[in-house]
C-alpha cells in the first residue's frame, strides 16, 4: 500500500486492486484527526459525490488541507452540496455532529439554508464571498438561538476550471458581537453630556460619587450629600472612599474598587455611618467609566439606603425562626385548598416527614367528617370573617389516629387587602385531653372511695354507738377507731388508693400504742394489700392493740405481742396467713360476751380476706389467726 504525496504536498494512501487499478477509497489522504478518519472511511459511493476515488484532484487535496487544519473549515460538494468537515468546526455542528457528515447542507441547517443558498450558488459560479458577524438564527442544540459568523466562501475549481465544491473558513463571532454591543451599550449611555448627567444625580435620593482610580472621593450628588448627612463635601472630598466602611463591608469596598479598575462591575451590601455618626445599611454598586479609549477612567459609585429594609427583613427572619421552632402546626395553604408551606412541628405532629407540602390539600389533613366541617364551616368563616377557630381533629397520616387540636385558621392577603390563601396555627391538644380524661377518672375514682370511706365510717360510728356503754366511751372508742381509718387512708392516699404496704401499715397503726421492735415484734415478708383489704385489716389491727393495751400483754410492763405473717407458695393460690400473739399480760378468760371491736376483728377480715379468722383466748395470752388465699389478700407480682 504506496503513499505518495500530490502535486500539494498533502500525502494520500493508495490502494490497488488485484489488477493493479486504484480501489474505490484509494488516495485518501493522511491525518486529520477524528475527522479525517470519518471522511476516510464513509460511504461516499453512496452519496452525490460518488466514491472518493472519482472525486476530482482539487477536490481531495481541499478535503485533505481541511482536515489536516486547525481552524474551523468545511468544504460542501457535489450537486446535493454535500457536507465535509474537520474537527475544528465539529463543535459548531453541536447536537448535528457527527451524523452531519455526508448530508446534503439544507438537511443540516434546515433553519438557515435559504439565507445560505444564493451566498453557496454565487460560489459555485465562481464567486468568493467574505462576511464579519453575518447573523443567523440557528438550531444546532434543539432550540433556536441567534448567533452570528465570520466566514469566507472559496470555489475549489476542478482541472477543467469547472467549480466542484466550495471551501467555507469559518468562526463563530457570537460571544464577541454581543461583548461589543453591550459594550457600546454603556459607552453611549457614560458618554452622556455631563449636565444630564448632573441633572439626574441631583434628582436622585441615592449617594452617588465619583472616585479616581485611587477610590478617593471626586464628586458626590445633592442627593448623596443628603442622605450622607454631609454639611461640607470639601472637608471629606479627595478622602479614601473604603475607609468609611465598616468590617467585612470595608473589605468588600476594596475589592470592588480592584474590580472596577480591571473593567468590571460589582455590587455589595455594607454598614456605614453618616457623617453626622448615623449608623445605616446601604446596598453599593461599583462599575466603571471608561474613558475614550475604552478603558476605566474613573469609578461609580452608587450607594443606597437599605436600612429600613434591612430592619424588614430582620423582623422577617425572627418570624420564620419562630414559625420553625414553633411547636405548634403552622401551615398555608392557597385559596383553592393546595397546601404550599409546613413547618417542622406540622410535619412531626400528622406523620408525614419530608414529602413534598405541594402534594396535599387542606381536606387531606382530616378524617372525612372533620373535612367535611372545615370546607363547608370553617373556610366559609375566614372568608367571611378573616379566622375561625375551633376543637377538631388532625388525622395521622402513620397510623390513622385521630389527633384533638385547637384548630385556628385565618386569611392571608396581598398588598391590596385581597385574600390569597389561608394560614393556620393549630395546637396539638393530645396531652390536654388526656389530662382532662385523667382527671375524669380520678375524680370518679375519689367519689368511689369518698362513698367507701363514708359507708365505713357510718358503720363504725354505728356499731360504736350501739355497744358503747355511754357517751364517754363512745366518744374515745369512735375517735381512736377513726384515726385508724385516717392512718389506714393516709398510707392509701400515698399510693394513690391503688394498693399498700403491710408492713407500713402495721407500723403506722400500731406506733402510737408500744414501741415497735421492743414490746411489739413484726416479722414477715413483704406483701402489698389491695386497697378495700388495707382498710378492714387496719381497723381490725387497731382493734386488737386496742384490747392489749386495755386488757392484754400491753396492759403492763412486763407483755409482749408478736405480729408475723408468711406466705406459702409463689403466686395467687398461694396461702397467706397472719399471727397476732400476746404474752406476759394478765391471765385472760373467755369474754361473756363479744363487742363491735371483737365483731369487727373476725368477720370484717373474714369477709375482705375471704378466709378464716379465728381469736383463741388462751390464758398466756391471747391469740388471733387469719388464713386466706393471697389473690385475695394482695397484689400478686405480675397482676
Amino acid at each position: 500500500m504506496p503513499t505518495a504525496p500530490d502535486r500539494c504536498g498533502i500525502a494520500f494512501t493508495i490502494e490497488q486492486d488485484g489488477n493493479g487499478d486504484m480501489k474505490s477509497g484509494s488516495g485518501c489522504f493522511a491525518g486529520g484527526g477524528m475527522m479525517g478518519e470519518r471522511i476516510r472511511t464513509h460511504p461516499w459511493e453512496n452519496s452525490s459525490l460518488g466514491a472518493y476515488a472519482t472525486w476530482p484532484h482539487s477536490l481531495r487535496t481541499a478535503v485533505g488541507m481541511m482536515a489536516s487544519s486547525g481552524h474551523a473549515m468545511c468544504i460542501l460538494g457535489g450537486p446535493e452540496r454535500v457536507l465535509l468537515y474537520n474537527d475544528a468546526y465539529a463543535p459548531l455542528l453541536g447536537a448535528r455532529h457527527p451524523d452531519a457528515l455526508g448530508r446534503p447542507t439544507a438537511d443540516v441547517w434546515p433553519e438557515i439554508w435559504n439565507e445560505l443558498k444564493p451566498l453557496v450558488d454565487a460560489t459555485f459560479a465562481g464567486e468568493s464571498c467574505v462576511f464579519r458577524d453575518q447573523p443567523l438564527t440557528m438550531t444546532r442544540n434543539g432550540f433556536a438561538e441567534q448567533t452570528w459568523w465570520d466566514f469566507a466562501y472559496s470555489p475549489i475549481h476542478g482541472e477543467d476550471g469547472e467549480v466542484v465544491g466550495l471551501l467555507n473558513v469559518t468562526s463563530d463571532s457570537t460571544s464577541r458581537v454581543i461583548a461589543q454591543r453591550e459594550r457600546d451599550a454603556a459607552l453611549k449611555d457614560l458618554t452622556t453630556s455631563e449636565a444630564f448627567i448632573r441633572s439626574v444625580f441631583a434628582s436622585s435620593t441615592d449617594c452617588i460619587k465619583i472616585l479616581d482610580l485611587d477610590g478617593r472621593l471626586t464628586f458626590m450628588t445633592e442627593g448623596g450629600q443628603r442622605v450622607m448627612e454631609v454639611s461640607d463635601f470639601n472637608a471629606i472630598v479627595g478622602c479614601p472612599w473604603p475607609d468609611f466602611w465598616r468590617g467585612a463591608g470595608n473589605d468588600a469596598a476594596v475589592a470592588a474598587l480592584e474590580a472596577a479598575r480591571r473593567g468590571e462591575a460589582r455590587s455589595f451590601m455594607g454598614q456605614a455611618d453618616t457623617m453626622a455618626g448615623t449608623p445605616k445599611w446601604w446596598h453599593v454598586a461599583v462599575s466603571p467609566i471608561p474613558g475614550a479609549d475604552g478603558q476605566p477612567e474613573r469609578i461609580l459609585s452608587v450607594s443606597r439606603d437599605i436600612s429600613d429594609l434591612r430592619a424588614s427583613e430582620e423582623e422577617r427572619d425572627r418570624f420564620v425562626r419562630l414559625v420553625e421552632n414553633s411547636n405548634d402546626f403552622v401551615g398555608m395553604a392557597w385559596a383553592d385548598g393546595r397546601v404550599f408551606y409546613l413547618n417542622d412541628a406540622a410535619r412531626r405532629m400528622v406523620g408525614v416527614g419530608d414529602a413534598d407540602a405541594t402534594d396535599f390539600t387542606i381536606a387531606d389533613f382530616f378524617a372525612p367528617d372533620e373535612a367535611a366541617r372545615v370546607i363547608d364551616v370553617a373556610l366559609p368563616a375566614v372568608a367571611r370573617d378573616g379566622h375561625w377557630s375551633g376543637e377538631i381533629a388532625l388525622r395521622d397520616f402513620r397510623t390513622g389516629e385521630a389527633i384533638p387540636a385547637l384548630y385556628s385558621v385565618f386569611a392571608i392577603t396581598d398588598a391590596n387587602g385581597a385574600m390569597v390563601g389561608y394560614g393556620t396555627v393549630t395546637r396539638d391538644f393530645r396531652d390536654r385531653k388526656r389530662a382532662e380524661d385523667d382527671l375524669a377518672m380520678m375524680n370518679g375514682e375519689l367519689a368511689h372511695r369518698l362513698k367507701n370511706v363514708l359507708a365505713i365510717v357510718q358503720s363504725i360510728a354505728s356499731q360504736t354507738l350501739r355497744n358503747a356503754r355511754d357517751t364517754e366511751t363512745a366518744s374515745r372508742d369512735l375517735t381512736s377507731r377513726l384515726a385508724a381509718l385516717g392512718a389506714a387512708t393516709d398510707v392509701l392516699v400515698s399510693k394513690s388508693w391503688r394498693s399498700a404496704d403491710l408492713k407500713q401499715l402495721i407500723e403506722r397503726t400500731l406506733a402510737p400504742h408500744a414501741a415497735l421492735g421492743d414490746r411489739i415484734r413484726v416479722d414477715g415478708p413483704r406483701v402489698t394489700l389491695k386497697p378495700e383489704v388495707s382498710v378492714a385489716f387496719v381497723l381490725a389491727l387497731h382493734e386488737l392493740a386496742t384490747n392489749a393495751v386495755k386488757y392484754g400483754s400491753l396492759s403492763n410492763d412486763d407483755g409482749s405481742v408478736s405480729l408475723s405473717w408468711d406466705i406459702d407458695g409463689s403466686d395467687e393460690d398461694a396461702n397467706f396467713s397472719m399471727r397476732w400473739e400476746e404474752r406476759g399480760g394478765p391471765e385472760v378468760s373467755l369474754p361473756q360476751r363479744k363487742g363491735f371491736g371483737s365483731t369487727l376483728i373476725e368477720r370484717s377480715l373474714r369477709s375482705y380476706f375471704r378466709g378464716q379468722a379465728a381469736t383463741e383466748y388462751r390464758p398466756e395470752g391471747l391469740v388471733f389467726q387469719l388464713h386466706a388465699r393471697l389473690g385475695d389478700a394482695a397484689l400478686v407480682t405480675g397482676n
